[in-house]
């Protein structure tokens, strides 16, 4: 493994094990979380498998909403996407998202604050949370990890894609 990469791998070993042992902590939603991401940067079919995932849970008549990060918006906070909106103020993928699910998408820097939001707002009986893995400090009730060929053999950053090395994978619930 390139030198670089292993003191990257280790920096996020550390923060997975404080987690871990609880000396960081993560903060619970009423509601369960399911979260969709991956271990590498990059496209891995998030979006398309949160889509897929929010129309089978309207084929069901569940009340869900869509949380993300919004990566690439100029603007700060927690904001409700509006569908009318732009990627500049929202993010390209939660746009998207909002556009094809016709749900709640609720953007911000803390997901547990989006997810507050949502919650006091909505009502939703679940949260879906967009490219989560790595986002510890929300609680998951269900973690799902999108992987490649391609991941398996490669390895963390900055020589590799990997966001976190392959042993993280303990933590998923379904890959």
């Amino acid at each position: 493994m390139n030198p670089l990469s292993a003191i990257y791998a280790g920096g996020v070993g550390v923060k997975n094990r404080l987690y871990n042992s609880g000396v960081l902590k993560s903060r619970t939603l009423r509601g369960p979380v399911v979260s969709i991401g991956n271990l590498s940067v990059g496209g891995s079919g998030k979006t398309p498998f949160v889509i897929l995932l929010g129309e089978l849970l309207k084929q069901r008549g569940i009340a869900f909403d869509v949380l993300s990060r919004g990566y690439g918006r100029n603007t700060r906070g927690v904001l409700e996407v509006e569908v009318s909106g732009s990627p500049h103020r929202f993010g390209d993928e939660p746009l998207l998202i909002a556009r094809h699910l016709n749900c709640p998408v609720v953007v911000g820097e803390s997901r547990y604050e989006a997810g507050a939001y949502a919650e006091a707002k909505f009502g939703s009986q679940l949260h879906i949370l967009d490219d989560g893995f790595q986002h510890r400090s929300l609680t998951r009730d269900f973690d799902i990890v999108l992987l490649s060929v391609d991941d398996l053999k490669d390895q963390p950053l900055p020589a590799g894609r990997l966001r976190e090395p392959l042993s993280s994978l303990k933590r998923a619930d379904a890959m």
